[in-house]
């Protein structure tokens, strides 16, 4: 998951810094693909997040009752 969000943000700031016609092609007028993918990658940061918790709470919650018995 790490490496997944790396990627997501690296990706987009490469995108922003290396390929700025593409990012400020406009897909709808006032909306451009480089908002659009921003918004996206907001929204993969909280579904990753949710993974994450939801993963945490199975696993690590178990294992820590295990301990503490």
């Amino acid at each position: 998951m790490t490496a997944l969000m790396i990627v997501l943000y690296f990706g987009f700031v490469l995108l922003i810094a290396y390929n700025k016609p593409f990012m400020s092609r406009l897909i709808t007028p006032g909306l451009s693909v480089g908002i659009l993918l921003g918004a996206l990658v907001i929204v993969c940061t909280w579904l990753l997040t949710w993974v994450y918790v939801r993963w945490a709470n199975t696993h690590y919650d178990s294992a820590v009752d295990k301990l503490n018995r």
